[in-house]
Order: C-alpha cells, then sequence, then structure tokens
C-alpha cells in the first residue's frame, strides 16, 4: 500500500516583523514629535499671555505716572486760588441771611469749592511717592481710633488675634482704614451690623472689612480699584485707588470680594517690614 507522508514546512515572517518593528518605531517617534509640538505650542502660548499682561501691564504703569504727572501739577495749580474762593464763600455765606435768596446759591458755592477741595486732596494723595514713615503702631489703638473717627454704633471690633503692635506709616494706613469702613456705612442698610477684624498671618497683619450691602457685582470687581472709577453720585472715585496705593507702597495687598451670605469683604494685608 501507498503511505502518504506529510510535511509541514514553517516560515518566519522575517519581512512582516520589520516592517512591524518600522512601523511602532515611526509611531513612537511621531508621538514624541506630537508630544513636543504640543509642549512647543503651551509654552509659546503662556510665553504670549506673560508678554500680554506685561505689555498691559506697562501701558497702565505709563497711563497712571502720566495722570499722576497732570494730577499733581493741576492740585498745586488751583488748591491755592481755591483756598481763597472757598474762604471767601464761607465768609460771604455768614454774612448772608437765612431767609436770603441768595443764601442758597452762596451755599453751592460753598459746597462745590469743598468737594473740589476733596478732590485736589485726593489727588495728590494718589500721586504721592514719598518715603513712609514706619514706626511700631498699636493695631487695637489705631482700629479704635479709626471706628470714634467714624462714629457708627453698628461697627463690632475683634483684635483678639491680633499683634500688641505692627510697623506701619500710621498716618497714611489710618486714611485707608478710615476709607474703608466709611464705605461700609455708606454700603449697608441703617442698622446693619458692621464687622472688623485683625489678626496675625504668618508675617503680615491682616485686617478684614465687612458690611451686609448688597456686594460688589462680578463686572466691577477688577474695576473699583481704578481711578475715577465710582457707581455712586458722589465722591471724586479715588478713595480706593489711594487706599490700594497705600497698602502697595507698604508692600501690602488689598482685595475685595463678594461674600456669599451677603455684602461685600475688603482685607489688607501688611507684611512685616523693618522701621
Amino acid at each position: 500500500p501507498m503511505v502518504r507522508t506529510a510535511v509541514m514546512i514553517e516560515f518566519e515572517p522575517l519581512v512582516a516583523g520589520r516592517l512591524l518593528a518600522r512601523a511602532t518605531r515611526s509611531l513612537v517617534l511621531g508621538a514624541a514629535a506630537a508630544g513636543l509640538l504640543m509642549l512647543t505650542a503651551v509654552l509659546f502660548w503662556q510665553a504670549t499671555l506673560r508678554r500680554e499682561a506685561f505689555e498691559r501691564s506697562m501701558a497702565e504703569q505709563r497711563r497712571l505716572s502720566t495722570l499722576g504727572e497732570l494730577s499733581a501739577v493741576l492740585a498745586h495749580e488751583i488748591r491755592n486760588p481755591l483756598a481763597s474762593l472757598k474762604g471767601h464763600a464761607q465768609l460771604l455765606a455768614e454774612r448772608t441771611p437765612d431767609d436770603s435768596p441768595e443764601r442758597k446759591r452762596v451755599g453751592r458755592i460753598v459746597t462745590e469749592a469743598q468737594r473740589l477741595e476733596e478732590l485736589t486732596t485726593d489727588l495728590l494723595d494718589f500721586v504721592r511717592t514719598g518715603p513712609l514713615d514706619l514706626a511700631p503702631v498699636g493695631i487695637e489703638n489705631l482700629l479704635a481710633g479709626v471706628v470714634e473717627e467714624v462714629a457708627s454704633e453698628t461697627v463690632s471690633l475683634d483684635t483678639t488675634g491680633a499683634p500688641k503692635d505692627w510697623p506701619l506709616d500710621a498716618k497714611r494706613v489710618r486714611q485707608v482704614l478710615v476709607n474703608l469702613l466709611d464705605n461700609a456705612v455708606e454700603a449697608s442698610p441703617e442698622g446693619a451690623p458692621i464687622e472688623i477684624t485683625a489678626w496675625k498671618e504668618g508675617r503680615a497683619l491682616v485686617s478684614s472689612f465687612r458690611d451686609r450691602g448688597e456686594g460688589i457685582s462680578e463686572k466691577n470687581l477688577d474695576r473699583i480699584f481704578d481711578p475715577f472709577f465710582t457707581t455712586r453720585s458722589k465722591g471724586t472715585g479715588l478713595g480706593l485707588a489711594v487706599a490700594r496705593r497705600i497698602v502697595e507702597l507698604h508692600g501690602g495687598t488689598l482685595v475685595a470680594r463678594s461674600v456669599p451670605e451677603g455684602g461685600a469683604e475688603f482685607r489688607v494685608t501688611l507684611p512685616e517690614r523693618k522701621t
């Protein structure tokens, strides 16, 4: 009988293996190249953002510098004649009978002269960059004096976490704190509580002013510290700009936020500095 023998021949897929290895290398190199391109794009995007932010900052610094120079010249030029105008207007008001039809007009002159005087003072405060008169100041006494000056019975003061004293320019910082408390009183409904809290956080003194007003709209949060920006019918729009400038001269920060429970909070952070 015939015997059939089966022969099995196995071929090693050398070509296919080489192609697979080449494809794998190409895929790895392509992925690496794509990742490198993405990383380069992200770095370029970040560098562009930083450059744009720097250019905006420089443009803002130039604008503020020009504004400061013009404001200082203007304030100095009109301050003396304005003082004379206000003095004569007040003298005229004292000599005008209360029932006189001219009394209201004279009173209007006095009011407007005082408003212009306030504006020139704010302008000079805004552009002033002289050296700070740093000295240890008692924090509790400083804040208590601010509350007494504003004379609001709804203010509560908590300094239990604050240091006994802190190096700062008392006159300028007092101006900041009075401004913040005035704003809080004006923003709060009559009789609503206002909370002032001071404490030490690391190597910084933090003071918080919390009111129960309507809060600050999202669109205004980044603008309320801009010079001449105001949402009120009265005022120069320089109070918060001056306050932030004074705080920054101390190396600190002044920030604002709307509180979810209602109202707004302004927070002053002053780092410890050597006197």
